[in-house]
């Protein structure tokens, strides 16, 4: 038996668990960031015009950093085994990259509502990718 072989028997239950822990970190880390700017406290980090980042805010990104991180190295230990084809995998790394692009660049300058793009384009990404990553 390979070592590949041993490890994927090792661990053959163990992505749906991952993926489904990584799932709840990432919807706790973005209600957290949904609480009202109102309710949060000061600032304690301003970003830019309308932005900054409270007590509140902080322990949201930790949580949605920690949770989108570990998904996307299970995302990336599972690519081989995934077996889509090199078009597919390369939009849909271009589809996320453009989506966090657009999600970064929104909270640093004037263009507010590109936000909505930049999240609809990761989260497609996301909904192809994680399904497959958690079944195989």
């Amino acid at each position: 038996m390979t070592k590949s072989e041993a490890m994927s028997q090792n661990i053959r239950g163990a992505p749906r668990t991952q993926v489904a822990i990584t799932a709840l970190l990432i919807v706790a880390g973005v209600l957290i960031l949904f609480v009202p700017a109102s309710d949060e406290g000061r600032v304690l980090v301003p970003i830019s015009e309308g932005h900054g980042l409270s007590a509140v805010d902080g322990i949201g990104a930790a949580l949605l950093a920690v949770g989108g991180t570990w998904l996307e190295v299970l995302v990336v230990r599972r690519l081989p085994y995934l077996a889509l084809p090199p078009r597919a995998l390369f939009g849909l790394g271009l589809l996320a990259g453009l989506g966090m692009g657009l999600l970064i660049a929104s909270v640093f300058s004037g263009f507010f509502w590109w936000w909505a793009v930049g999240a609809t384009a990761l989260g497609v990404a996301v909904l192809v990718l994680v399904p497959l990553t958690a079944r195989r």
